[in-house]
């Protein structure tokens, strides 16, 4: 019998102490390299997600596409979202875009809760008083999503609050 590969989601994590940060993802389906963070303001239009830490705690960047191997029974690459970023009392689940229409579905259903379905296999989600999740697309930075059924369910589903849009707010 095959020994189950664990998944630590925690093992390559950065520790991030900027107040103020980007997320990016180059995009680059060859190359394959995972999101990262940028801290030099001079690129902030370039970042995806726009990160204000007002906590005054490090908190800890982990990419996870192209980073950490999450198989399905098959053994094909499952879904996962871009990042994560954590620290004693906030996790959230980050997935960024660059697309113009029919992203949404995709990134939540498909990206996140898949993700967040895979670490609470792993890891003990309640352990974290903030449980956030974010759709972030370059396009559509503040998106006028009034779907609230939708994020009602998906916080009922996953116990994970979700949020469209590119700016995280740590307090």
């Amino acid at each position: 019998m095959m020994k189950e590969r664990v998944i630590d989601f925690f093992k390559d994590e950065m520790p991030v102490g900027d107040a103020l940060f980007g997320i990016c993802d180059d995009e680059d389906e060859a190359a394959k390299t995972p999101a990262y963070v940028d801290a030099d303001a001079k690129h902030k239009e370039e970042w995806t997600a726009v990160v204000t830490n007002r906590s005054g705690k490090i908190i800890s960047f982990i990419a996870v596409d192209n980073k950490i191997e999450i198989r399905r029974e098959n053994g094909q690459m499952e879904n996962r979202c871009d990042a994560m970023l954590h620290n004693d009392e906030y996790i959230i689940f980050i997935e960024l875009k660059d697309q113009n229409k029919d992203w949404i579905k995709h990134a939540v259903e498909d990206q996140l809760a898949t993700t967040i379905n895979v670490f609470k296999q792993w890891h003990d989600i309640s352990l974290f008083k903030h449980k956030l999740a974010y759709a972030c697309n370059k396009r559509h930075r503040r998106f006028a999503f009034s779907n609230k059924e939708d994020m009602q369910r998906f916080r009922n589903q996953h116990g994970v609050r979700l949020n469209i849009g590119c700016d995280i707010m740590i307090k």
